[in-house]
C-alpha cells in the first residue's frame, strides 16, 4: 500500500510515518538558521553589496555574515558575482529558489506580527499579556 497518503494529502505516507516530512526539515535547516531571513530580506531588497547586507542586518559581525552568505550560496538560495571593476565589487543576487522564499518570509513576518512574543515599554511581552487576558477572561 505505498500509494496511501497520510492525512495531509500531499505527502506520501513513507514521509510522514516515524517524523516530519524530511522536506520539512531540510528547509528549516536552512532557513532557521541565525541571521538567513534577514540576509535574504536585505537582498530582496536590492542590498547586494556585502557593506549594504550588513548595514541592513545590523548586530552581524563580518565573519558571521561572510558564512553565511556562503552557506546560502552552497543552498542554492543565493548567487554571488565578482564584478570586474577597479576595486573589483561583490554582488549577491537571490536565485529562483531564494526569491520563492520572499513570500513566505513575509508571511512569517505577518505571523510574527500577529503573535509574535514583542516586547512592550512595560518590559513584559505581547504574547504573555495575551495569554493572561485569556485566561482571566475565561
Amino acid at each position: 500500500m505505498t500509494d496511501r497518503t497520510s492525512s495531509r494529502s500531499d505527502l506520501p505516507i513513507e514521509e510522514a510515518v516515524g517524523g516530519a516530512c524530511p522536506s520539512f526539515v531540510t528547509a528549516m535547516d536552512i532557513i532557521g538558521r541565525r541571521w538567513t531571513g534577514i540576509i535574504i530580506e536585505a537582498i530582496g531588497r536590492d542590498c547586494t553589496g556585502f557593506a549594504e547586507i550588513s548595514r541592513f542586518v545590523g548586530h552581524i559581525g563580518d565573519t558571521m555574515l561572510a558564512k553565511r552568505l556562503r552557506e546560502l550560496e552552497t543552498d542554492g538560495l543565493v548567487e554571488r558575482t565578482v564584478v570586474d571593476t577597479r576595486p573589483l565589487r561583490v554582488r549577491y543576487t537571490l536565485t529562483i529558489a531564494g526569491l520563492a522564499l520572499l513570500p513566505i518570509l513575509e508571511d512569517i513576518t505577518s505571523w510574527g506580527h500577529a503573535y509574535g512574543a514583542t516586547e512592550n515599554p512595560t518590559g513584559t511581552s505581547d504574547t504573555h499579556e495575551r495569554d493572561t487576558r485569556t485566561t482571566e477572561e475565561n
